[in-house]
């Protein structure tokens, strides 16, 4: 199967496409990553550098892949950071190119717009951005707590708030949604809680402490979620699965002293994942 990820690229560290392309390929995906910004490391971290390309560069490759015959092999595009809307609707374009040659081509949209504490840290007309245009054409979306609370208009303090909150964000489309950053009741875990509509599934494990937490935890859980996803065996084995192999690397990286995800290091947890924690139906 084909995947195109469409996200941001850096040469050092593990976030966008370098925290989604590795690892689908070693699940088996073909993929064509699509570059959106190219920098040195994540802009979090001072002193980068590097450029954004901006939505005449997403057009010309998607124009390019079109071209080759290849958009019409496309069986799923993933999409995270946006720099701006422009950009953003050059992603959807793409999404609609590739779902008018092959209608079967899911759409797995990661809505990057900010987390806990922090809050937004992404430009202003993102979050309308995603609400009113990404959002309706999603197979598939993937927002952390905070961003499920943009996304609803919902806040969420509960399992029952985040099941109010996911089924406000199915009504405007999407058919599956995998929330990150899952705080259970026992606050000593964190997981994944996710609803197809019909069922309401939550999974979680232990916190592991860093003094420096690494980024892009949130694209490794996107791209895995969408490639156990596709293979087959519905939600809950989806984020087990997902919250496995996550796990496993973060376990990496806590052994290994960075401040980079190990992607790399657990590369085989993530191609032959376990199944240590149990999706089961949220308590309220």
């Amino acid at each position: 199967m084909n995947i195109l990820s469409i996200q941001s690229h850096v040469a050092y560290g593990h976030v966008g496409n370098r925290s989604a392309v590795f690892p689908l390929e070693r699940l088996g995906y073909e993929v064509w990553p699509v570059n959106t910004v190219q920098y040195s490391c994540n802009a979090g971290i001072p002193g980068w550098t590097g450029a954004a390309f901006g939505a005449d560069h997403v057009a010309d490759i998607i124009t390019g892949l079109e071209r080759v015959g290849a958009m019409s092999r496309c069986d799923a595009v993933l999409s995270g950071y946006v720099g701006d809307a422009e950009t953003g609707r050059a992603i959807l374009e793409a999404v609609s190119v590739a779902k008018r040659l092959n209608p079967t081509t899911l759409y797995c949209c990661d809505p990057v717009m900010g987390d806990r504490p922090e809050g937004l840290y992404v430009r202003g007309e993102l979050p309308d951005f995603f609400m009113d245009e990404a959002i309706p054409l999603a197979d598939i979306v993937c927002p952390n707590v905070f961003e499920a609370e943009l996304l609803s208009g919902i806040v969420i303090e509960s399992d029952d708030d985040l099941a109010r909150a996911t089924d406000a964000i199915h009504a405007k489309g999407p058919g599956v949604v995998m929330v990150t950053s899952y705080r259970p009741p026992s606050r000593d875990r964190i997981g994944l809680y996710v609803s197809d509509g019909r069922t309401k599934l939550a999974a979680s494990a232990p916190i592991i402490r860093f003094d420096k937490p690494p980024k892009g935890s949130g694209d490794l859980s996107s791209a895995l979620f969408l490639g156990y996803y596709l293979i087959g065996g519905g939600v809950g084995e989806a984020i087990e699965k997902t919250l496995d192999a996550l796990y496993s690397v973060l376990e990496s990286s806590a052994s290994g002293g960075g401040d980079n995800l190990a992607i790399v290091a657990a590369q085989d947890a993530i191609a032959k994942p376990g199944r240590r924690f149990t999706a089961t139906a949220p308590t309220g």
